[in-house]
């Protein structure tokens, strides 16, 4: 097998990114004791032995792995199927949240496809296409540097505790990698690498290759931990099965008239949360079919001011932290803004301006928010491993409002010498977080605002 043909696949399910890159100064000696590296011809070979060997690879025509996939934020599981067919031919299938979001990708000989749930069906082309031939090779372990004709040592560091040499190469699409071999077994134990995405920002991603294990004659990484700045999760593998007759036609492209993908959303098309409408100080809203009444007088700020509102948010949970923005901004894309009033006009000189928000966030992907208390467990956990200063008021407790159980969390904010007291309110309808968001200067005129709940109304 290759290891990273399980990372790639998945990597790209998520367009995950990390900020776990390693860097080695002095790249052509150990800095320890200036011993001078092994060749990368004897690291290639040691780690073709070490997987197995030519003879035994060569055995093996086909390669079927399952096994599940588990990501610890946002919480979410599934499953991954794997089949791959000598000398160039692969197939891969990830299922999250009970097949809610799938992707399939594969690679033929000469053709390489990618079906997902969000873009459908496409052919890949340019350096996603030369990327898919290198993940299909088949027994990459035993033929690295024909596979990867740059690589170079680069340095000797320590991964896990193991001693490892790290060896730079590079992939289509600007894509760098570093391999890290154990320099005791030879195999290959981790793998950091950094690529541009569309926006010219830079992915990074860290992956660890564990609990190998000897199936058939050669080394399979049983476990896999991945690592970015917006995701992290485990792979498990189940079941890895070798030999078992797979006709060429399953790595083909399927049929863009028969996409499964297509005709699920023609099928089932999803329901979009609107805007909503504002008259006087009454906002309601199709989606949720409800109505709510703020305080009257109040001032309702538009597009900008949300936009404004979220990036002040994103600052004060992420601070200067990379992996807490990537974070923020992976949550955010699920997110929208319906209201944003404040007491006074955004400027005025006064010492706090009280604030209602009601947000709704896309939670169909997360199975195990079933619940506004599944929600706000959520955000407690996120709150407290942001940069703010945290006061929490107990557990989040049930209310009703509107006929409808909400869940209810009550903080306080240490904002430099202020205290900023909030309450979060929660439900979840048609696989999506309605939340209010209410802040004051005292506790006081916290629960002045949290009486406005009880103009809430939906309709049936």
């Amino acid at each position: 097998m290759k290891a990273v043909r399980i990372v790639v696949a998945f990597s790209l399910l998520w367009r995950v990114s990390s900020g776990f890159s390693q860097t080695i100064s002095k790249p052509e000696r150990n800095q320890l004791n200036n011993e001078v590296l092994p060749t990368i011809e004897a690291i290639t070979e040691k780690c073709a032995r070490a997987s197995g060997g030519r003879e035994a690879w060569a055995k093996l025509s086909t390669q079927v792995i399952s096994g599940t996939v588990e990501l610890t934020s946002p919480p979410l599981t599934g499953k991954m199927e794997i089949l791959a067919k000598a000398p160039n031919r692969s197939v891969h299938t990830f299922s999250l949240a009970n097949g809610r979001f799938e992707e399939k990708a594969g690679f033929d000989g000469n053709i390489a496809w990618k079906r997902d749930s969000q873009k459908g069906l496409r052919q890949l082309q340019g350096s996603e296409l030369e990327g898919a031939k290198i993940e299909a090779v088949f027994d990459t372990d035993v033929r690295l540097r024909e596979v990867y004709p740059d690589m170079k040592v680069v340095g000797r560091t320590t991964i896990a505790g193991q001693d490892s040499y790290a060896v730079l190469t590079h992939e289509p699409g600007n894509k760098k990698i570093t391999f890290y071999f154990d320099a005791k077994t030879g195999l290959r134990i981790a793998e950091d690498s950094e690529r541009p995405d569309g926006d010219g920002k830079v992915e990074k991603t860290n992956i660890a290759f564990e609990d190998y294990r000897r199936v058939d004659g050669i080394q399979i990484p049983f476990r896999l931990r991945i690592t970015s700045a917006s995701v992290s999760l485990v792979i498990n593998v189940l079941e890895v099965h070798h030999n078992v007759a797979l006709d060429d036609s399953v790595f083909a492209m399927p049929s863009g008239d028969h996409s499964a993908v297509a005709s699920d959303s023609a099928a089932q098309p999803v329901e979009a949360v609107d805007e909503g409408e504002i008259q006087t100080n009454v906002y309601t809203n199709r989606f949720y079919a409800m109505r709510y009444e703020f305080p009257d007088g109040w001032v309702v700020h538009g597009d900008e001011t949300k936009k404004r509102v979220m990036e002040l948010g994103k600052k004060l949970v992420a601070g200067d932290d990379p992996t807490r923005r990537a974070a923020y901004e992976v949550a955010e894309k699920h997110t929208q803004t319906l209201l944003s009033v404040f007491r006074y006009p955004l400027g005025t000189p006064v010492d706090y301006n009280p604030m209602i928000e009601i947000v709704s966030e896309d939670v169909g992907f997360a199975p195990g928010i079933r619940t506004g208390n599944d929600y706000l467990q959520n955000v407690l956990k996120g709150l407290k491993s942001s940069s703010l200063t945290v006061e929490v008021e107990g557990d989040p407790v049930a209310q009703e409002a509107g006929g409808l159980q909400f869940y209810r969390l009550r903080i306080i904010l240490h904002i430099k010498d202020k205290l900023i007291y909030e309450a979060f309110w929660s439900t979840i309808i048609k696989g999506h977080a309605l939340g209010f968001v209410l802040a004051a200067r005292s506790p006081e005129d916290r629960d002045l605002l949290e009486k406005t709940m009880t103009t809430l109304r939906f309709q049936e």
